[in-house]
């Protein structure tokens, strides 16, 4: 029998209940013989358990009401005798009947308990008696006693021989240890006891009540024998100096078979009762469970009910997600907020049984189970201690395994104080119990029901998310949908539709489509035949692009239509209506479709709030930025059109994120090429440190993307990894242009136009001939020299241009330390440079070689000492300034 916490069931009075009985002892007035049981010699032993009430509150137990003590207090051992035998009588019939009642017996059963306990106490002069029931699911005894405060404190020991008690439960004998219990040798626990509570063990006397089959019902545990019965006289002074006697045992043994039979009515009657407090629980959670089709409202139900039913501390209910192979659940934080937790399958205990499918019950302590380690952790890290665990799986009618029910911490019955996180790691005593057998076939037919009530919740649940995915797909398309039967009555429409259509708060379902949609210069309701009535899947689709519709409230819309018939079944057979869709293609619509190819959304939507999307250009002061794949001729003859795709596809997507990190607007590709611009249509202050930076990262995007091309590719010699690496040249100019949107309202694009873009292209096709891959002119240098490191390449004239321009190589970012070796290429490079403005050409060799030494392929000293040697043999004119007319773009 395990004992749990009473049920307030109001379906029976318990002091009704206990008046009854007690009618049942006065009514008996015939003497019965005394019972006569040969006691076993005694045995010495030692106790480690004390009774914890005080002394003599055996003998002056009284029940709430104060009756069945009342009656038992005046009757003699005859009496006595006579009084259990015609109450085992009653009590077999009304076992009958009680058993079948919902009711608070484990009351009843504390009162007799405490009555009978009290009688025994007073009829065999003990200062103290306790009387151990036997838990043979647990191989436990367990008894209540009353602690200071008036309240029940349940005392379980081992049925095993490592006590007085568990010696008598182990062999069946009596043990009679005589005055004095310290002398005997086994007394240490007791002595520590003493030195603990101040109580005093002298003389100790423990019997077996066996039943018909010589099973062990209970243990009567009787201690300190006593010759002067009076509370106010000290206990050294009153106890017997001799101890129980063989007489008491024969006095216990006349109405031990009475009282045997007594307390197995007892439990039977408890037994039942709590049977039935179950089954009414199990039923309850049942019907509870399957009133609900929310699976959120059905978790915690679950959850409530089956902590409820079994006495756990906690309950949760974990549900497996086949797709991401992992558990999941729903808890409440500190907060009061829901949130959801997920483990992966196979880990923990729930994710063990997860996988298994098998129950996982681990019994007081869990601390020592071998996988505890982890439940250790994160209790110590939640302020929990974790003592007892059921963990069992949930089928679906499918017998397929969907879900862990797992039960946490067995409560002991009797009051305890709360779980103080502080003393973590030592067990709270309402913890000190373990799920048993019937725990185990509660929860299973229990998980029966959860599953049914799941599965339908999930079914439930997955129907309105494909409801509301729907209602949420319709709602967000910017195209105005209808769905009609194959008469062209309209079944559904969203939002967007009833705008285009301009029919206000009129409801569409149930009108003809024919009636509502009319496209100028055109039969709709032919277009829609023809699909309804098309004999194949391309006449089925009708498309018909840049039409004009006009709305039921006059406004006209320009739109694309479609029209697409919908089959009746999976194979397509037969036509059960059709679905019409009408993209609006208006100008603000064109406008934003444009504008998000070549900028980010957000800008994009900063530029139609505050009206600065429109067709035209201004003036504006911007950074411009070219870049190109070097030898892409070359690169391309050896790749298949499709690898060509590919790879500028891959390159694409990472130069113009790189752009759009920047807040760069990208202007256009030219084959192989990129054109972004920095400071339109939305100006950017520092726009040419956008553009720097975006050099910058371009540079480190496309060492990471030759890496992942090598590896694709994995060329075998030097000469095809010189074949697979893409090399890039990079122009910056920072001047004034033209930009904004230009074209038809039909088809318009985003450029910059002027004489500084022009410049930007030249820089990029100049970073080829000076060997370096970015290239920056004198004003986009100015705006950031701050923050850069740059070498000061040439001055220049390009093509088409009058004045000449500084043109600076971008080294990188000051952020970024400039090693050693470029310092004095720097240095050198620059006392070239000024050697060769100045016409001291042979200083100015000197200098570049100098470079060369450093870095043999610096092309730019290579062109500038082919330069100066050229100036030995030729002298510049005498109004040579430096400048360097390129003659090709």
């Amino acid at each position: 029998m395990t004992p749990s916490s009473p049920s307030r069931i109001p379906s029976i009075d318990t002091h009704a209940t206990i008046e009854a009985t007690i009618d049942v002892i006065a009514e008996s007035e015939s003497s019965s013989e005394f019972s006569s049981v040969k006691p076993n010699h005694p045995a010495p032993a030692l106790t480690d358990f004390q009774d914890s009430s005080e002394r003599n509150s055996s003998a002056l137990a009284v029940t709430a009401g104060g009756n069945f003590a009342s009656v038992l207090a005046p009757l003699t051992p005859e009496k006595f005798s006579q009084v259990v035998n015609d109450v085992e009588q009653r009590l077999r019939i009304v076992n009958q009947t009680l058993g079948m009642l919902n009711t608070d017996f484990d009351v009843i059963l504390d009162e007799m308990l405490q009555a009978i306990r009290g009688k025994i106490g007073e009829l065999l002069s003990a200062d103290r008696t306790t009387i151990f029931l036997l838990d043979a699911d647990k191989n436990q005894l367990w008894t209540n006693v009353p602690s200071e405060d008036g309240k029940n404190i349940e005392i379980r020991i081992s049925t095993e021989p490592t006590s007085i008690a568990g010696e008598v439960a182990t062999y069946g004998h009596i043990v009679n240890i005589p005055f004095d219990f310290f002398d005997d040798p086994r007394s240490a626990q007791a002595k520590k006891q003493f030195e603990r509570t101040g109580y005093r063990t002298y003389s100790m006397l423990a019997m077996p009540l066996l039943n018909d089959n010589d099973q062990l019902v209970a243990v009567v545990q009787l201690i300190n024998k006593l010759r002067i019965i009076d509370p106010s006289v000290p206990l050294e002074e009153s106890v017997d100096r001799v101890g129980f006697t063989e007489e008491d045992q024969a006095l216990f043994a006349q109405f031990a078979p009475s009282m045997r039979l007594i307390l197995e009515s007892s439990q039977a009657f408890y037994s039942a009762a709590q049977k039935q407090r179950a089954a009414d629980a199990l039923m309850k959670a049942a019907m509870s469970l399957g009133q609900s089709l929310d699976l959120e409202a059905t978790l915690k139900k679950v959850m409530d009910e089956a902590k409820l039913l079994m006495n756990a501390d906690r309950s949760t209910l974990w549900l497996i997600d086949r797709d991401r192979n992992d558990l999941w659940t729903q808890i409440v934080d500190h907060y009061g907020l829901t949130k959801e937790l997920r483990v992966p399958m196979g880990v923990g205990y729930a994710g063990r049984v997860a996988i298994t499918g098998e129950v996982l019950n681990i019994p007081f302590d869990l601390y020592e189970h071998p996988d505890a380690n982890n439940s250790k952790k994160f209790d110590q890290a939640n302020g929990y201690r974790t003592c007892s665990l059921l963990c069992m799986p949930i089928f679906n009618s499918n017998k397929e395994l969907i879900g862990v029910t797992q039960l946490v911490n067995k409560i002991q019955r009797g009051d305890f104080p709360e779980y103080d996180p502080n003393t973590w790691p030592a067990s709270p005593e309402r913890f000190k119990a373990s799920f048993n057998g019937n725990d185990e076939e509660f929860m299973k037919v229990f998980n029966v029901q959860a599953g049914v009530a799941l599965e339908n919740a999930k079914l439930f649940a997955k129907v309105k998310q494909e409801q509301q995915m729907q209602k949420d797909i319709l709602r967000s398309l910017s195209d105005g949908v209808i769905s009609t039967d194959k008469y062209g009555k309209i079944i559904a429409a969203n939002e967007r539709a009833y705008d285009l259509l301009g029919v206000g708060n009129a409801l569409l379902e149930g009108k003809s489509v024919y009636e509502l949609i009319n496209i100028e210069k055109a039969n709709f309701t032919k277009w829609f035949e023809t699909s309804l009535e098309g004999s194949d899947e391309k006449s089925r689709k009708q498309y018909y692009p840049d039409q004009t519709l006009r709305s039921t409230d006059g406004e006209q819309h320009s739109i694309n239509i479609s029209i697409n018939t919908m089959s009746e079944g999976d194979e397509g057979e037969g036509v059960r209506g059709a679905l019409v869709v009408m993209e609006d293609i208006s100008q603000e619509k064109r406008l934003k479709s444009t504008m998000y190819r070549y900028m980010t959304q957000e800008l994009a939507e900063q530029l139609l709030a505050g009206g600065d999307a429109k067709m035209g250009g201004d003036r504006k002061e911007v950074s411009v930025l070219f870049s190109d794949i070097r030898s892409y001729t070359t690169i391309t003859e050896s790749l298949t059109a499709e690898d060509v795709v590919m790879m500028l596809n891959e390159y694409f997507e990472t130069m113009v994120e790189a752009v759009f990190n920047y807040k760069g607007t990208l202007d256009k590709y030219i084959g192989d090429a990129i054109m972004a611009v920095f400071g339109s249509p939305l100006p950017i202050p520092d726009h040419a440190w956008m553009a720097v930076q975006t050099a910058i990262d371009m540079r480190h995007r496309l060492k990471e993307f030759n890496i992942k091309r090598l590896e694709k590719l994995k060329p075998q010699n030097q000469k095809e990894i010189d074949m697979a690496t893409i090399k890039i040249g990079i122009g910056i100019n920072s001047d004034t242009v033209i930009s904004g949107n230009i074209g038809s309202t039909r088809r318009m694009e985003f450029t910059a136009i002027g004489d500084g873009v022009n410049l930007g292209s030249r820089l990029e096709g100049a970073s080829k001939q000076y060997g370096t891959d970015a290239i920056i002119s004198e004003t986009t240098y100015n705006l950031c020299s701050d923050r850069i490191w740059v070498r000061e390449l040439d001055r220049i004239q390009v093509k088409g241009k009058n004045q000449p321009v500084s043109v600076y190589e971008l080294i990188g970012l000051k952020s970024e330390p400039l090693t050693e070796i470029q310092t004095r290429i720097i240095e050198h490079y620059h006392t070239a440079r000024e050697h060769y403005l100045t016409r001291k050409f042979s200083k100015a060799v000197a200098e570049f070689a100098e470079v060369l030494e450093l870095d043999k392929n610096n092309k730019a000293a290579n062109i500038h000492i082919t330069r100066c040697q050229h100036f030995l043999l030729n002298a510049p004119e005498d109004d040579w300034d430096g400048v360097w007319r390129m003659t090709e773009k």
